[in-house]
């Protein structure tokens, strides 16, 4: 009779393991599926968000020319004979211009571009700050350029 209660109490203790085990598996199974979703769901949308290099390239363009007819390109001693007339003998070379986004002077036979505002910058400078979406000006912050679209940025409700 010991024998017999002995065997049941094995045969249970098998079931509750096969049971576990069953339940474990379906668990595990479940929870590497909802893994395996997220890793996809992230990967496909970051495909879909990097837009290929030759349209990257294609939008720069367009973005530049839209900022060539708002700032053209154009030397500063052009722009400071355009705007203040011709530099006099007694103007100091001291009187340098200093391009806030890169903190770097501008020279006289370097290309600029004048924003509305009056604001200065080396051509290259300015052109990086607004192919970033940035349409104000890096100084003053007034508006240069008015958007047709909104940013890319998905995160703008965090600001």
């Amino acid at each position: 009779m010991a024998r017999e209660d002995q065997d049941q109490d094995q045969e249970k203790d098998r079931d509750q393991n096969s049971h576990m085990n069953i339940v474990l598996g379906v668990g595990l199974g479940i929870v590497a599926l909802i893994i395996m979703c997220l890793i996809f769901t992230v990967y496909f949308n970051r495909r879909e968000r990097s837009p290929s290099k030759k349209s990257r390239r294609k939008d720069s363009s367009d973005k530049l020319r839209k900022l060539d007819a708002v700032s053209p390109i154009r030397t500063l001693q052009e722009w400071w004979t355009k705007a203040h007339g011709p530099p006099l003998p007694s103007d100091c070379p001291d009187n340098q211009f200093i391009c806030v986004v890169c903190l770097e002077p501008v020279l006289r036979s370097q290309e600029i571009r004048e924003l509305k505002c009056l604001h200065v910058f080396h051509r290259e400078c300015l052109e990086k700050w607004y192919l970033q979406d940035h349409y104000n000006c890096p100084l003053c912050h007034r508006a240069y350029y008015n958007q047709e679209i909104r940013p890319t940025n998905d995160f703008v409700w965090m600001v």
